[in-house]
């Protein structure tokens, strides 16, 4: 009996379904055929069209590299800008908004940075610790960020992660305009791994004596049919909900952020520096982001419909970034924050927002999706046992989706220190235990090991509270602990002002990325030689 699946039908034509067409069709490609069904009335991305979303820096390494696209060619495709770190204004000062906005003398001082470099130690000490201990015992004043990482001067001063030649100084992501994002990945995995779309509505299931499915009828084009089913369709969830009917756990609590609205605004470059960051500002209300892309940028602000008005959120925009164009694009949307019970039923597995929907404050977007597509590939099932991976699945998002949750539930808790309904209500709220005892454990000045959710939350609080933490115990007895982690303050440092010395404005390294001809006009996508410019020299530690 044939044992191998051999067709999947991705439904939803996203960004997060062509995200798993592609990186499946790359992987299986010769032995498996891949499908997507997508909306019949709209083109790929019309849906997405106008948004602006932040990708993770393993986009590259997960996605591209293994679909055989050097970075260069995607980012002209998708107007791609950097995104090396996420800047959060006014989380620690009660004057929410007020340093959004860089005006002539520059950004004000309340801001620290979530980069996307790693975090550095020193024997088994993470330098995070080490800044502690200098901190709590006066040994210096300077910020954690700017202490223990390379990136925030040069952010300050708008630089690119990449000199000239092409090679990379700092770890980055991207900024993305997503439909277009959406239409390069459709063509690539169409015309590069015999992908195949059909543009038209599921309308019925059927399935086999043991429940899973076997084809799809659709509206117009007939039956679909597959041996494995994705429900890329977002908060519509058409599969897992509407047609096996999956049930979503709500974790919504009222009047938690639960709507927003989005703009995409045009900007004259040659007025507007392109910052190289994701800007989160802390406001009375809620809060908002900005994206920036080359030639204009998306924003958005988050707020509970209870305490807030669309028209109130959409005014609060136009306050931080100036009067909002005519030919700005806004959407007002709401959404509910939570799971689906299962998001692996039978052979049908929930991918991106059809599996799970964060608060945006925690939301990883296409970062989510790529680990998703990444445990779909690496557990791949055989066509009689295709249940077999889905309890590991089902664990493996939930974990992430607590985790996330805990992540935004510290920063509501401890920031910003603003007497407003929203805040109070947000501070009131009990905390999750984890986060409970890693906040006691900082206070305490206690080691976050090795659990990485742990060390999230050190390096978060280590940037949001004021307050000097407790030193290290441990690092009174470690002399040589000290000594090494004092020479990594130094070269961190030292490598900061030769990055600020060498490296080119975001400004101008994408201006001559994106003016840059394709070298194959005809598919943007494509494969060329990579650009180097040889004049500028290495950085030496």
């Amino acid at each position: 009996m044939e044992s191998l699946i051999r067709r999947i039908v991705v439904v939803g034509g996203t960004a997060a379904g062509w995200t798993a067409a592609a990186r499946l069709a790359s992987v299986f490609g010769g032995t498996v055929s891949v499908t997507v069904l997508e909306p019949p009335s709209r083109p790929a991305g019309v849906s997405e069209t106008g948004q602006v979303s932040a990708v993770p820096p393993e986009l590259q390494r997960e996605l591209f590299d293994r679909l055989g696209v050097p970075e260069e060619e995607w980012m002209r495709a998708c107007r791609a800008s950097f995104a090396t770190a996420v800047r959060y204004a006014d989380w620690r000062a009660g004057t929410a908004g007020a340093s959004a906005v860089k005006g002539s003398g520059g950004f004000r001082a309340d801001h620290f940075y979530r980069t996307c470099a790693p975090l550095s130690s020193c024997e088994e000490f993470t330098l995070l610790e080490c800044w502690q201990n200098r901190r709590g015992s006066g040994e210096t004043i300077e910020a954690f960020d700017y202490a223990c990482f390379r990136e925030p001067p040069l952010l300050d001063a708008g630089k690119s992660p990449r000199w000239m030649d092409g090679r990379a100084a700092v770890p980055y992501g991207w900024h993305i305009d997503t439909a277009m994002f959406t239409r390069c990945l459709r063509d690539l995995a169409m015309r590069r791994f015999g992908v195949r779309a059909v543009r038209d509505t599921p309308v019925h299931a059927e399935r086999d004596a043991d429940g899973m499915l076997t084809l799809l009828h659709t509206a117009e084009s007939g039956p679909v049919p597959g041996d494995l089913f994705l429900d890329c369709t977002g908060d519509g969830r058409l599969l897992m909900t509407g047609m096996l009917g999956e049930p979503f756990v709500d974790t919504d609590e009222s009047p938690g952020c639960d709507s927003a609205v989005t703009v995409t605004v045009p900007m004259d470059e040659e007025t507007h520096a392109i910052e190289p960051f994701t800007t989160v500002t802390a406001l009375p209300d809620g809060w908002a982001w900005k994206m920036p892309l080359l030639g204009g940028f998306g924003a958005g602000r988050v707020y509970a419909r209870e305490l807030t008005g669309p028209d109130e959120a959409l005014k609060a925009l136009g306050d931080l970034h100036g009067p909002l164009p005519r030919n700005a694009t806004v959407r007002h949307s709401g959404y509910r924050t939570g799971y689906l019970r299962r998001s692996w039923a039978g052979n049908c597995v929930a991918v991106g927002r059809a599996a799970q929907v964060l608060e945006p404050l925690a939301d990883d977007g296409l970062g989510e999706v790529l680990r998703q597509v990444g445990h779909l590939v690496r557990d791949f099932p055989a066509l009689r046992d295709r249940e077999a991976p889905a309890a590991r699945y089902d664990r493996a998002v939930r974990r992430r989706h607590e985790a996330a949750r805990d992540l935004a539930a510290l920063r509501y808790a401890v920031a910003p220190g603003l007497d407003t309904p929203f805040w109070a209500d947000r501070r009131a709220r009990p905390l999750p235990d984890a986060v409970r005892e890693s906040l006691a454990a900082y206070r305490a000045g206690l080691s976050p090991g090795q659990d990485t959710q742990e060390v999230a939350s050190y390096t978060l609080l280590a940037s949001l509270l004021t307050k000097p933490p407790s030193p290290r115990p441990a690092l009174a007895h470690r002399p040589a602990a000290r000594r090494e982690a004092d020479a990594l303050f130094l070269r961190v440092a030292r490598q900061q002002q030769i990055l600020l010395e060498t490296l080119p404005t975001a400004q101008e390294y994408l201006r001559r990325l994106h003016n840059r001809p394709p070298s194959v006009a005809a598919d943007p996508c494509a494969a060329p030689g990579r650009h180097t410019d040889p004049s500028l020299p290495p950085v030496t530690a």
